[in-house]
């Protein structure tokens, strides 16, 4: 049973990191087959409840521009319910310059076992004890959904059966994406001797995969027919991936992928002055079911400091009504404070129950909002 797939969504959302990932140990690193490694490294029941991640993201557009972000830190997960809301410590940084204009961005996500934070501008802001508990619900209330899955499979069955999609469209085989594997033997990542498989990734048959599942979903916009899919496939020069699977444990400690895209290839586009666009996306696991501690930043100031600086007056749902605001009873303009009526505690855990009850049905979860009013 894998549960990767969840470890690289919820760090990008920075915030659901202890996932399952895989084990079953066997021969010596270098002779295995590549395709019994990469088997027993996605599907497997070890249980990674700590650690420290390491994503990054690079872009560039030749000398039209590039972009680079990374986000990074330790995670103290339960390692008896892996649907718990996980502490963490996620600094990002994003910089990128391109059409005359230039970005640079230093920031962060703390969460502690009472109270969450994000850091912008040198300065923390706290969520809030109130708050965070209606996120911590929420959180773990879909992460349990997520958790009962067994494998890709019933995941895939799971998320499209809950968008009232066809789960019948879950019905291909994920190994078909990938092609010309090779074992490059043993490297060393971040002090643990890791299995470095190699290989590249079928992108025709998996845009067809994933236009089908797409396509299943009734909510879903437009159709891709077999021409757009042979087209993108085709304006792909490059698509490879490696992977560094723990030689004892089959713990997956890092996943590079690149693609490269020819632009001019796409029939009928309009030409850009750029010849290759080059993608790189690195996710690394280090200090595995090592003990972490994350520690509250000190001066935090109310989350609603930070965004008014973006003329955003509260946190809507999120907040939910009748939470008095944060730090001392300020206002979130969604009816507490003095608002009264029934945007008070009745109407936030209506609020709540509405939105468990939608699951993911988007349209549903919408609708919840009118148990603010």
């Amino acid at each position: 049973m894998t549960r990767t797939r969840s470890l690289f969504a919820a760090a990008l959302l920075a915030l659901a990191v202890p996932v399952t990932i895989a084990g079953c140990g066997g021969d010596d690193g270098g002779d295995q087959d590549p395709q019994e490694v990469l088997d027993a490294t996605f599907n497997n029941d070890e249980t990674v409840s700590s650690g420290v991640l390491d994503i990054s993201v690079d872009a560039s557009a030749g000398d039209q521009g590039s972009f680079n972000a990374s986000l990074e830190g330790p995670f103290q997960g339960d390692a008896d319910d892996p649907a718990a809301l996980p502490q963490l410590d996620l600094a990002a940084t994003v910089s990128g310059e391109g059409a005359g204009q230039s970005v640079d961005f230093d920031g962060g996500v703390t969460i502690t076992s009472d109270n969450a934070f994000v850091e912008y501008g040198g300065q923390a802001y706290e969520l809030g004890s109130d708050m965070f508990e209606q996120f911590k619900q929420g959180f773990e209330s879909q992460a349990g959904e997520s958790a009962d899955a067994e494998g890709f499979q019933e995941s895939c069955e799971t998320a499209i059966e809950a968008q009232g999609g066809d789960a019948s469209a879950c019905d291909f085989d994920i190994n078909a994406w990938f092609t010309n594997l090779a074992n490059d033997g043993t490297e060393d990542v971040e002090g643990t001797s890791t299995v470095h498989i190699s290989g590249d990734i079928d992108v025709a048959q998996m845009l067809e995969d994933l236009s089908g599942l797409a396509q299943s979903v009734p909510t879903a916009s437009g159709q891709v027919d077999q021409g757009q899919i042979d087209q993108a496939a085709e304006a792909i020069s490059d698509a490879s991936f490696d992977v560094y699977s723990g030689e004892e444990d089959d713990i997956l400690r890092k996943l590079d992928f690149n693609l490269s895209l020819d632009p001019s290839a796409v029939a009928g586009a309009t030409p850009v002055p750029v010849d290759s666009v080059d993608l790189g996306f690195s996710v690394a696991l280090s200090s595995v079911n090592e003990e972490q501690t994350i520690d509250a930043p000190s001066d935090a100031q109310p989350i609603e400091d930070l965004l008014s600086q973006f003329g955003v007056g509260g946190l809507g749902p999120l907040g939910g009504a009748g939470l008095g605001g944060l730090g001392g009873g300020s206002d979130l303009g969604l009816g507490g404070g003095g608002g009264g009526g029934e945007s008070g505690a009745g109407g936030s855990d209506a609020y709540l129950d509405c939105v468990e009850s939608a699951g993911s049905d988007p349209e549903k979860a919408a609708d919840c909002l009118d148990e603010l009013q």
